[in-house]
């Protein structure tokens, strides 16, 4: 009997996530329970939000069916509505104040783009018939500066991943281009321009007072947020920039794209490394809290790094510390990948502080 039950409850469970047809369509309802089943970035997806109320959205929904009906053979498509009035939550997420609205995402994205062509289904098939091959190019993330227009803006600064500083701009200047080498190994902090001659509806819907004009969207910002320059247009500068971006995106980028002398640094495994610098017949002990401490550590990278380090301390003396340091200074000076720089500067650092631990014990 109780498997009978565990088995009810399973097929209960699994049908109230089912996308709900009405019968013979191929529109599927979605709601906030099956959203996410659906709009997961492996289809491409048309989401249309009405209110059952709205006199346009009433209209829109008698043909609507014929869009879903057109690619009804195809596995890669969703075509889908969703009750915005009930389903509140959806539509506070995609920013529907107005109806009819219409979301799209394409592969490889969960990033909405809003649609604004024609409501006849004529309209909609021509669209989904143009974007439902693209597919996300995660590639754009490692460039230096993204050039963004209308083809693609919603689809960079809506993603809730990533912030990103946009020049708009009528003019370009060379500094952004350089802010944007320093972060190019930062994929979830991007530098992106818009030439505003060519795009100026994003440009008139953003607000933007003049150009130049640099505008923030953060991680949890994506209204943006007009970064002013100084009285002499000092903040304008490379070095202002990329401080402000540390900031911004929680990073620690020197000029030039290198990382300054903080990074791969941990509180916690630094309080580690002192006691094992100091406690000299501890350090079995204090090795295996570090093991321990790892292993469900945010930055376990890092942290291997650290255990790395006390491990040949024990076999080979603490004077290993200043050799690995000189071998990696020297490697650091040669040509090396982005990756390759970013972690070495991580071992020079946390084996800087293992050095200065040292030479306070050997000072006592």
């Amino acid at each position: 009997m109780r498997q009978v039950c565990h088995l009810l409850a399973f097929v209960v469970l699994n049908i109230a996530f089912l996308p709900v047809f009405s019968q013979g369509s191929h529109v599927v309802e979605l709601t906030l329970r099956n959203f996410d089943n659906y709009v997961d970035g492996e289809r491409f997806a048309f989401v249309f939000f009405y209110a059952s109320w709205h006199d346009q959205c009433a209209k829109i929904l008698e043909h609507y069916e014929k869009v879903g009906d057109v690619f009804s053979e195809r596995d890669d498509v969703v075509i889908a509505k969703v009750n915005a009035y009930e389903e509140i939550k959806l539509a506070t997420r995609y920013w529907i104040d107005d109806y009819p609205a219409f979301r799209y995402f394409i592969k490889g994205s969960v990033t909405e783009e809003t649609y604004r062509s024609g409501t006849l289904p004529a309209d909609m098939i021509r669209f989904i018939q143009s974007k439902s091959f693209l597919r996300l190019n995660t590639g754009i993330f490692m460039t230096p500066v993204i050039d963004l227009s209308s083809s693609n803006f919603e689809r960079i600064v809506k993603d809730k991943a990533r912030s990103i500083m946009i020049l708009y701009y009528n003019v370009c200047k060379n500094t952004i281009h350089d802010v944007g080498t320093t972060f190019k190994n930062e994929p979830k902090c991007l530098i992106g321009r818009i030439n505003c001659d060519a795009e100026p509806q994003i440009c008139i819907e953003q607000n933007i007072p003049h150009y130049p004009t640099f505008k923030v969207y953060s991680q949890h910002n994506k209204d943006g947020v007009i970064y002013e320059p100084g009285t002499y247009q000092e903040s304008y500068s490379e070095r202002n920039l990329t401080s402000f971006m540390n900031a911004l995106c929680g990073t620690q980028r020197i000029l030039r794209g290198r990382l300054n002398e903080k990074a791969g640094l941990l509180d916690d495994f630094n309080e580690l490394a002192s006691l094992f610098m100091k406690e000299y017949h501890r350090r079995d002990e204090i090795l295996m809290q570090a093991k321990v401490k790892a292993l469900a550590h945010e930055f376990q990278t890092e942290a291997r790094m650290y255990m790395s380090v006390m491990a040949r301390v024990m076999s080979n003396g603490a004077g290993i510390i200043t050799e690995e340091i000189d071998r990696l200074e020297r490697l650091i000076a040669g040509p090396l990948h982005a990756n390759k720089a970013d972690e070495l500067a991580k071992r020079k650092n946390i084996l800087m502080q293992f050095q200065v631990l040292h030479y306070e014990r050997d000072e006592l």
